[in-house]
């Protein structure tokens, strides 16, 4: 556990726990941390030594949309010069979260887009097995064939086309033998 991103994490946790929505606030971060991965400029931009603080702060104001506590909370973050550290803070703010939420987080890998009705009856299926919360996130991996695999924390359900011919072609190797 990465102590820095740990202390900026409870730090936000307090703040979510005094306004009652840490669910909420879960999921502006999620999508924060979403959005700052997908355009990693954002970090270099807010990293950059060559870039004055009120700058940032303007670039800040524009790309959080969320509450002011957030949009705060990373201007703190940029004004302490620990923009390359965000990514980190945010999973564990996510991690903390979901430890008091009691949800886990998973993966659900597909060779196409799954839809939002799609992703809840998987996740309905896996909450049962699991006995927990669960949310799933969507990932293309053509790789797949055809239907689903997902990971959540360390357990893996592979109902994927691919394992389905693996699995063939190893019991067709060992009945060969």
């Amino acid at each position: 556990m990465d102590s820095l991103a740990n202390r900026y994490a409870n730090a936000l946790l307090s703040l979510a726990s005094e306004k009652g929505a840490i669910a909420e606030y879960r999921q502006n971060v999620k999508e924060l941390r979403k959005a700052f991965l997908e355009n990693e400029e954002i970090i270099k931009i807010l990293n950059s030594a060559f870039i004055e603080f009120n700058e940032k702060e303007q670039i800040i104001d524009k790309i959080v949309i969320y509450d002011d506590y957030i949009k705060n909370f990373i201007k703190v973050i940029v004004r302490n010069s620990r923009s390359n550290q965000i990514i980190k803070i945010f999973n564990e703010f996510i991690k903390i979260c979901n430890e008091r939420l009691q949800i886990k987080d998973g993966i659900v890998y597909s060779t196409r887009l799954l839809s939002e009705e799609e992703i809840q009856k998987i996740e309905s299926g896996i909450e049962k097995r699991l006995q927990s919360k669960v949310e799933l996130e969507n990932v293309i991996d053509k790789k797949l064939i055809g239907g689903v695999k997902v990971i959540v924390e360390d357990k893996i359900f592979d109902g994927s086309i691919k394992n389905k011919v693996e699995k063939l072609k190893e019991s067709l190797v060992k009945g060969g033998a």
